[in-house]
C-alpha cells in the first residue's frame, strides 16, 4: 500500500523544527527514511555536503565586506573599489536566484539530500522538496511580506554604497569620515534587521513549508512506485538547505547535471502545499525572470481543463524568493514547482514562528498529491502530443 501524506506529515511533526544541520533535521531524514525503507524495490541513500545554516551568513558577509570597503578606502582606494564590485555582483547574483560562490563562503555544517529511486527507462520523473525549515525572518512577518520585492531594492541600494563610496574616493571625490560611518552602519543595521528575529525565534517550526511539500511529494512517488509509468525511473529527492539559499538543490542539480541531460527529465518541485488554492508557478525570479514552460506546464493546463476536480488548479506568478526548481528550469531542464498561495498571492505563515504544524490543513496536502499525481499520469500524452508536433 502507499504511503500515506498525512501519515507521512503526522511522522515528521514530531519535531519541532528542521533547521538545516540540526540534530532535529538529521533525526527527521533518518525517520522519512525508515518509512522509505519498506518500499519494495526502492533504493534509499542519502548525499551528504556542507553549507552554511541559513542564509544569513550571506548577508553579514555582504553587509561587513562593503562596510570595510567604506571605511578602509583610504588605504588602498582601487583594491577597495575591486572589493566593492565583487560584493555587489555577488549580491546581485544571490538576489536574482543564480549561481553565487560567495553563498556557500562562511561557517559550514553538514547536511544531505535525501535520495530514494525505483525503475529503468528513457525517462526520469523527479519528485522534489526540501525538508529544512527556515530562520525567522524579519522580511516575512505579514506587514512586512507585500513589501518584499521593494525591501529587495532598498537593500540593493543600501549594498551598492559598497562600491559607490571608494568609487568616489578612487576619481578623487572626497566622502567625510562621518558619511563613511553613516554608510556602514546602514549596511550592518540592515544585516541586523534581517537577524533580529532569528535572534529572538531560532528556526521556525516548518509545518507548511515545506513539511507539507515532503509529506506530498513523498506520497506521490510512492503512488507512482506501486503502479509504476512505462519506461520510467521515478525518483523523490528531498533536498536541504534550501532556506539558505537554495543549495541542496544547486548541489544536486551540479552533481547530476550530466545525468539529467542523458534522461528525459521532468522534475515536479512541491513547496508549501498545506493551505490556500494549489497552482503551478509559471513565473518567479528576482532581478530577472525564470519562465516555465515545456511538457509539464502543458500537462497542468491539460488537467484542469479535462479534469472537472482539478479545475481550479490555475497558473500563478511567484513574487517572494523563489523554489529548488530555478537551478534547473535555468539550466533547460523540465521543471515545474506547485505551491498554494492565499487569496492575496501570499503562502501563509511561510518563515515565522505561526508556521506551525496545527495551521496545516491535511486535506489540502491530500488534494495537492492527487493533483500531482494526475499531472505525472498525463505527462506521458503531453510528450506524445509534443512529439507529434515536431
Amino acid at each position: 500500500m502507499p504511503l500515506s501524506a498525512t501519515d507521512i506529515f503526522n511522522t515528521l511533526s514530531d519535531w519541532p523544527h528542521r533547521g538545516f544541520g540540526s540534530e532535529e533535521e538529521m533525526e527527521a531524514r533518518e525517520a522519512l527514511m525508515a518509512e522509505l525503507s519498506g518500499e519494495i524495490g526502492v533504493e534509499v541513500t542519502e548525499e551528504g555536503f556542507t553549507a552554511p545554516k541559513t542564509y544569513l551568513t550571506f548577508f553579514w558577509i555582504v553587509a561587513l565586506g562593503q562596510a570595510l570597503m567604506i571605511l578602509a578606502v583610504p588605504l588602498a582606494p582601487v583594491a577597495f573599489v575591486l572589493g566593492g564590485l565583487m560584493l555587489l555582483v555577488s549580491h546581485l547574483l544571490y538576489f536574482d536566484w543564480r549561481v553565487s560562490p560567495l553563498a556557500w563562503a562562511g561557517d559550514r555544517t553538514l547536511g544531505a539530500n535525501l535520495v530514494a529511486k525505483k525503475g529503468v527507462g528513457r525517462r526520469l520523473i523527479i519528485l522534489m522538496a526540501h525538508l529544512d525549515s527556515a530562520p525567522a525572518s524579519f522580511a516575512y512577518r505579514p506587514d512586512q511580506v507585500r513589501h518584499f520585492a521593494l525591501s529587495v531594492w532598498l537593500g540593493t541600494g543600501i549594498v551598492t554604497f559598497g562600491l559607490l563610496v571608494p568609487l568616489a574616493v578612487a576619481v578623487g571625490i572626497g566622502v567625510p569620515l562621518w558619511l563613511r560611518v553613516f554608510f556602514g552602519f546602514l549596511l550592518v543595521a540592515q544585516a541586523g534587521v534581517a537577524s533580529w528575529d532569528y535572534l529572538r525565534h531560532g528556526f521556525t517550526p516548518g509545518g507548511n513549508d515545506n513539511l507539507s511539500g515532503v509529506a506530498c511529494a513523498t506520497a506521490v512517488a510512492s503512488r507512482l512506485w506501486h503502479n509504476m509509468p512505462a519506461d520510467t525511473e521515478v525518483r523523490l529527492v528531498i533536498t536541504s538547505a534550501e532556506e539558505a539559499g537554495m543549495l541542496g538543490a544547486q548541489h544536486y542539480w551540479r552533481q547530476h547535471r550530466g545525468e539529467l541531460h542523458g534522461y528525459q527529465t521532468h522534475i515536479l518541485n512541491i513547496d508549501t502545499v498545506g493551505a490556500g488554492k494549489l497552482a503551478y508557478v509559471t513565473e518567479s525570479g528576482g532581478f530577472t525572470k525564470v519562465y516555465y514552460g515545456g511538457p509539464l506546464i502543458k500537462a497542468a493546463g491539460a488537467l484542469a481543463r479535462l479534469n472537472e476536480r482539478f479545475k481550479g488548479f490555475q497558473p500563478a506568478r511567484h513574487h517572494v524568493g523563489d523554489f529548488d526548481s530555478v537551478w534547473f528550469a535555468r539550466d533547460d531542464i523540465s521543471a515545474l514547482t506547485l505551491a498554494a498561495y492565499d487569496e492575496d498571492g501570499l503562502m501563509p505563515h511561510i518563515h515565522t514562528p505561526k508556521d506551525m504544524p496545527d495551521r496545516v490543513d491535511l486535506r489540502c496536502v491530500e488534494e495537492a498529491a492527487d493533483c500531482a499525481e494526475a499531472l505525472l499520469r498525463l505527462l506521458p500524452k503531453a510528450l506524445e502530443k509534443q512529439e507529434k508536433k515536431l
